[in-house]
């Protein structure tokens, strides 16, 4: 299995575009809406731009370009690190759904 820190989801605030990995394709309409609305909602309330990143876990990421001076990097962690407490259990899943796809796992159990 390929255990490699990979994006799975973006949203930036700068040119108002919202980006899901394929490998999260798969995930039930209802889960992909969600995790839309939490990263857009906190790239409106943050600026900048929140990446989605698997690495052992999942993590938010939030940053600015360099001449962005209204962003305030203090805020917008903590903010960052309260979503993911608050959605723990759904990045939770979404973690051990992506493990499971990677490892080729899902794709057997679909076969059968």
């Amino acid at each position: 299995m390929n255990d490699e820190k990979r994006i799975l989801a973006v949203s930036n605030s700068y040119i108002k575009k919202y980006y899901l990995d394929s490998e999260l394709l798969m995930l039930p309409k209802e889960v992909k809406d969600e995790l839309k609305i939490i990263l857009v909602t906190l790239t409106e309330e943050i600026g900048g731009i929140v990446e989605m990143i698997y690495d052992e876990g999942i993590i938010l990421i939030p940053y600015a370009n360099d001449d962005d001076f209204n962003y305030d990097e203090i805020d917008a962690k903590l903010k960052t690190r309260r979503l993911e407490s608050e959605y723990k259990e759904l990045f939770d899943n979404i973690r051990t759904y992506y493990k499971f796809k990677n490892s080729g796992i899902l794709d057997k159990i679909r076969i059968k």
